[in-house]
């Protein structure tokens, strides 16, 4: 019924969400809380402003530098801009109002709210204006600049914004301020999701109360014995929660959180997000916890060992083999499904960039090979378990199951066989070693068996990981062929799309285009020298300059003619996204990728002319010097990150390449025979190569081959997360089931001191030898990057620095920035001394306003107004960190300050990380294989210490009063010391033996005599009184009559066979051998001796055997002592019944728990009294008038003495119970 009702809460928010929305002014009120913390972060901004300096002070840039929540500017009264603290957007006095203390701000960068304050500083007052970003305007959107609305202060865009009161306005307020007014417009959300909180709480109400109750209900059929039927319960209650949460998509439509983004992860419809796959794990961990509960049962393998026999034995290994090959490959594919549908990685690589998400991740990978050991090693229990076998022949079945899965893959999936070898040798070592035996003890051997499993745990994963990467490296190959072959040079379109635009709106050109008497080969050599350079010198450049009425003007081209260039190469098949800008690929012309562009050139609505750029590409490069944070991400899909080498080969002949690789140096037409090259590329000379086909033409894209390092570093790090991960599990399970779980004896106790006191040491050497070398390549990184600054800044102090700096136009300086930077690779800016930019080789980055005009107010602070040299510092735009490198350009002559040139590197947090990732790889590798010959060494070196403790063991387990051996060590050591005292102590118990000896000899004997004087007594002393009472007959004359002797001589004959007795009972008490100590079937025993009763009449016996047929009853000990025993108790039963009474003797066999079996002997006679309950089992007593009272003792001495226990339970007048307790053989 709960269950019910939780479907019917979530239906309920899934089909009627929409009448819970909020509604205009709860809208509003949101937005006023978010927007009056924003105002008290701004007060503590201004807090630190004012503690920054006192007011008698000058502003500087050195002391507003301060750690702020949000960027602040000021100005002067009269509006001169005196300091920013941010350089992505610096507003102009014009765009606010002094008037006003809040109000809302808009520009060409976006809208931002702001407060407006006054600021005294060196008698002189500020405006101090701070901005909180409301919505952003920035021309290019892509994984690090997000255009568009705040998503903590909206929910979406459909809202509209003004800073004054509108009608139909919300008008937002702080207190009794006004801030601006808002409109919400049909279909507006609230930042974040939307919730009705009592739903949601009566939702979880829900759910735990179907908990609790499903709980109770599980935990009573499991603690009454239906195990089975709990299980089934379970898996009911989870799976019917897990329906219903995924199918009115909860938590994913109430929570916004990044586990269960679908934007993030997302494989199926049961696995929607990466919190969903979890919880299903956890699910299935759950009910498969119960599983294994039930399955690890000492009963369950018994019971399933008659199941077994019913069936041939190489079908029960085969299918155990098939169960645990298929979980190898689910896990395997496990994997290959995360990485696959997620926006991250988890190899190697992934390690600069580590959080949450990717440890969650892990774990799911962990569960699932838990799972895949678990159930090998329980399948393999149940069917070797008590098996008469030898190992050799499931090891046969082994090589027989695996050999043609082992063919198969060995030529169709080699990453797939490495893993499947991985799994072969697991299960050959289970079966060996027998490791599941110890799975569940929890020792050392335990612990050795999970290290081995997360070995060969990481070993498959880690082929998944390689496998993965292969895929997606094929994947990338193939779209870069379709782009060389089919599509276009994306990167290259994408930046024409903004040179075009920058050459329509050049003013120099214009004008030079405009007067017909000036040359315009100035025009060409500009295209080539600012807009073309760089990234297209791969590019041969061919510019032709074309009047208003397509004569030539200038150019070198072949083509004189405006309207055959518009005829050759205006056609739609070449189109691109940019507006007459065509593409014609190599395989048009087999000369390379060639770009046409046709820039119209006109000065208001006059049409001037048409320049024709032609770039006939000679090679492919990456452009690694240009920022990724300018491609726009409509570009993104298309554009390949990677460099890979390629070749274009028409009928087998080698008609273009491109890169490092030489295709001619290698016999390409064998690579281009085989199968494999075109579905999973095959490896030569360190290179990967992929051939693609493409009508009657092949590309060949290459690459090198994944680093072997790498592939190891991918198996260490797997193989140090899951041995994480197990650590924890079990710590997790001592924590909820106790310390006292753990089984370590002194071996195994060396074993993880002699570890513990090497890897701890270890494990801090490589923490501090990672974090040296890390700081080692970082600083060999910053150098080199300086080296390179110093480079550039000597070239430009040569170009353009002294006197020369200042009679230098734009053009010129913007020449050499150019010319310099495609030389070094490097992006150039050049600001000057007041803080403002003055060139660059990147103006697309400030043109569409990804940053201002501005230099960094750090970089002002040091070099400007503190006169450094250089700086080096790390500066983020959008999420893109990067590192920055400032150098002064200063005058040779007067040291005067004439330029700051800023030297962007992009990649350095890729290079930077990538370092790492090689360092941490190196480390990984090099602790992960100590830690296994260590391991390895520990064991044997413990085995070799421990070996005379367990030599010594044993001798003192066989040490008795007979037959002891002494030891001899050869070394003067400790185990010398302990072997020699172990001698002495045997020269000691032998002497002490004989005297013992002796004693106990003479102490039987007094105690012997005794005990036949006091029985002996009994029936001697009428023996005494018949025979004086015949010689008082005698003397009397009257033994004439052979009547008078019948009943004297009666009287000593029977008092005679009581003496026969009593002396056969010491006899067999004295004479009673030592019982042998060997297997037996103790049911057998039982039934065998209690047939023997079967066939008296004077007695009932009734036989209960109450364990399973055809289970084991195996225990040690002697058949024929345990059958006196059993004799003597049923005959003491019947003799202890009452006369006119008929005995009634129940005997009964049954299981005690999972380890002994009881015997059970009840009669039904008088009982025994409370004063002789103590004395029962004493050699000499006994509550009958005839026999030695040895019975009892002698069955307790021969129980004691196999390791059972007897005792007995009495009540007057009812009977007694005796009771046999034996271990059971494992």
């Amino acid at each position: 019924m709960s269950i019910v009702l939780l479907g019917i809460v979530l239906s309920l928010n899934f089909f009627m969400g929409e009448k819970y929305m909020v509604v205009q002014e709860e809208y509003k009120l949101q937005l006023e809380n978010q927007l009056a913390s924003v105002i008290n972060d701004f007060g503590d901004d201004y807090s630190q402003i004012l503690s920054s300096g006192s007011e008698d002070k000058q502003v500087s840039f050195k002391s507003l530098n301060i750690d702020h929540q949000f960027p602040f500017y000021l100005f002067t009264e009269v509006g001169e801009l005196t300091y920013w603290s941010d350089i992505e957007m610096v507003p102009e006095f014009n765009d606010f109002s002094t008037s006003k203390k809040y109000q809302l701000l808009e520009n060409s960068r976006g809208i931002y709210f702001t407060q407006l304050r006054k600021l005294t500083r060196n008698n002189k007052e500020y405006w101090l204006l701070q901005v909180y970003p409301l919505f952003d305007k920035v021309e290019i959107g892509n994984e690090y600049l997000n255009s568009g609305f705040n998503p903590n202060v909206f929910g979406n865009d459909r809202f509209l914004l003004s800073g004054n009161q509108k009608e139909n306005y919300q008008n937002v307020y702080y207190e009794e301020d006004y801030l601006f007014s808002v409109f919400f417009r049909v279909g507006y959300e609230a930042p974040g999701k939307s919730i009705n909180h009592t739903l949601l709480i009566f939702f979880f109400s829900l759910l735990g109360l179907v908990l609790i109750i499903g709980g109770g209900f599980v935990y009573t059929l499991w603690t009454k014995g239906n195990k089975i039927l709990a299980t089934i319960y379970t898996f009911l209650i989870l799976f019917c929660v897990r329906i219903m949460m995924l199918a009115f998509r909860f938590p994913n439509d109430f929570f916004e959180t990044g586990i269960f983004d679908s934007n993030l992860y997302a494989s199926s419809r049961l696995n929607p997000s990466l919190g969903d796959l979890l919880l299903n794990v956890v699910c299935y961990l759950i009910v498969l916890t119960m599983v294994i509960a039930i399955l690890s049962r000492r009963h369950v393998a018994i019971s399933f060992i008659k199941f077994r026999d019913k069936y041939p034995y190489w079908l029960y290994l085969t299918a155990t083999y098939l169960l645990s090959t298929t979980l190898m490959f689910l896990v395997f594919y496990l994997y290959i499904n995360i990485v696959e549908n997620a926006q991250w990685n988890l190899n190697i690589g992934a390690i600069p960039s580590f959080d949450y998400l990717k440890i969650v991740s892990l774990l799911v990978v962990f569960l699932g090979g838990a799972a895949y050991l678990l159930f090998t090693i329980i399948g393999l229990n149940m069917v070797l378990f008590k098996n008469t076998n030898n190992q050799i022949y499931p090891l046969k079945m082994l090589v027989l199951f695996v050999s043609p899965i082992l063919l198969f893959l060995l030529f169709f999936n080699f990453v797939l066989f490495i893993a499947f070898i991985a799994h072969v040798i697991l299960l050959v070592a289970i079966i060996s070693f027998k490791l599941y035996e110890s799975l569940f003890k929890l020792d050392f051997n335990t612990f050795l068996t999970f290290f081995f499993a997360c070995l060969i745990g990481a070993v498959i994963t880690g082929a998944a990981a390689y496998q993965d990467l292969r895929s997606d490296e094929i994947r990338s190959k193939v779209k870069f062929a379709n782009n060389v072959m089919l599509d276009r040079d994306v990167m290259g379109e994408f930046l024409l799309e903004d040179i075009l635009a920058r050459i329509r709106e050049d003013a120099f050109i214009k004008s030079r285009m405009s007067d017909r008497l000036l040359s315009k080969d100035p025009i060409e050599k500009k295209i080539r020298k600012i807009y073309l350079a760089g990234y297209f010198d791969q590019y041969r450049q061919e510019v032709n300059v074309f009047g208003s009425t397509g004569q030539f003007v200038s150019g070198q081209g072949n083509l004189k003619d405006l309207a055959e260039y518009k005829r050759r190469y205006m056609n739609s098949d070449y189109a691109t996204q940019v507006h007459n800008l065509y593409f014609i690929n190599s395989t048009e012309t087999n000369t390379g990728n060639r770009f046409v562009a046709f820039v119209k050139i006109q000065r208001d609505n006059d049409f001037l002319g048409t320049i024709v750029i032609e770039l006939n590409q000679q090679r492919i490069e990456s452009g690694k010097a240009f920022p990724k944070l300018l491609m726009d991400a409509k570009y993104v899909s298309n554009y390949i990150e990677r460099d890979f080498d390629f070749a274009i080969f028409d009928e087998d002949v080698l008609s273009y390449s491109s890169g490092i690789f030489s295709y001619q140096g290698v016999d390409m037409v064998e690579i281009l025979e085989k199968e494999d090259a075109f579905s999973s590329g095959v490896l030569l000379n360190g290179y990967h190569h992929l051939a693609v086909e493409y009508n009657d033409k092949v590309i060949v894209v290459s690459s090198r081959q994944y680093p072997n390092s790498y592939i190891l570093a991918d198996i260490a790090f797997l193989f140090v997360a899951y041995l994480i991960f197990t650590l924890l599990s079990v710590a997790v399970f001592l924590l909820l089931t106790g310390v006292n779980q753990l089984r370590f004896n002194y071996a195994t106790k060396l074993q993880l001191y002699l570890n513990f006191a090497f890897f701890f040491p270890m494990l801090v050497i490589s923490v501090i030898a990672l974090g040296f070398l890390s700081h080692s390549y970082t600083e060999d990184l910053h150098r080199q990057y300086f080296q390179k600054a110093g480079i550039i800044r000597e070239n430009l102090g040569r170009d353009l620095g002294g006197e020369q700096f200042n009679t230098l136009n734009k053009d010129e300086i913007n020449g050499e920035l150019y010319a310099l930077a495609s030389a070094t690779d490097a992006d150039i800016n050049l600001y000057l001394p007041d803080g403002v930019l003055m060139a660059t080789n990147q103006p697309a980055i400030f043109d569409k306003k990804i940053l201002t005009h501005f230099l960094h107010p750090k970089a002002y602070a040091s070099i400007i107004e503190s006169m450094e040299n250089r700086l080096l510092q790390t500066e983020q735009v959008g999420e893109l960190q990067y590192k920055t490198v400032y150098l002064a350009l200063k005058d040779g002559e007067n040291q005067r300050l004439q330029a700051i040139i800023a030297i962007p590197f992009f990649e350095s947090e890729e290079e930077l990380n990538l370092m790492i990732t090689e360092v941490f790889s190196n480390i990984l590798i090099i602790f992960v294989l100590i830690f296994l010959v260590f391991l390895v060494i520990s064991y044997f070196v413990s085995k070799n210490l421990t070996h005379p403790f367990k030599l010594l063991t044993q001798k003192l387990k066989d040490t008795d009063l007979d037959n002891n051996e002494y030891m001899v060590w050869p070394a003067k050591d400790e185990i010398g010391l302990l072997v020699n005292e172990y001698n002495n102590m045997l020269y000691k118990l032998e002497t002490s033996k004989k005297v013992l000896a002796s004693n106990e000899k003479e102490s039987a004997w007094r105690e012997m005599a005794k005990q036949v004087a006091h029985e002996i007594k009994n029936p001697l002393t009428p023996i005494k009184l018949t025979l004086q009472h015949l010689l008082r007959l005698q003397a009397a004359d009257k033994l004439d009559s052979g009547k008078a002797l019948v009943n004297p001589l009666n009287s000593i004959i029977h008092q005679v066979d009581t003496l026969s007795d009593i002396a056969s009972s010491f006899s067999t008490f004295a004479k009673m051998p030592q019982p042998k100590n060997q297997e037996l079937e103790f049911r057998n025993v039982v039934f065998e001796t209690v047939a023997i009763f079967y066939n008296r009449e004077d007695a009932e016996i009734d036989l209960q055997d109450l364990t399973n047929e055809g289970s084991s009853t195996k225990i040690m000990g002697d058949p024929k002592l345990y059958s006196r025993v059993i004799s003597n108790l049923i005959i003491n039963g019947i003799q202890a019944v009452l006369e006119g009474k008929k005995p009634q003797i129940l005997v009964k066999l049954v299981f005690e728990g999972d380890n002994h079996i009881k015997l059970i002997i009840k009669d039904n006679g008088k009982g025994i009294s409370e004063e002789f309950k103590t004395k029962v089992f004493m050699p000499n007593f006994s509550t009958k008038t005839e026999g030695s009272g040895l019975g009892l003792a002698i069955a307790k001495r021969g129980v004691e003495t196999a390791g059972g226990k007897i005792w007995f339970e009495t009540t007057s007048g009812s009977g007694t119970t005796f009771y046999l307790l034996f271990p059971l053989i494992p």
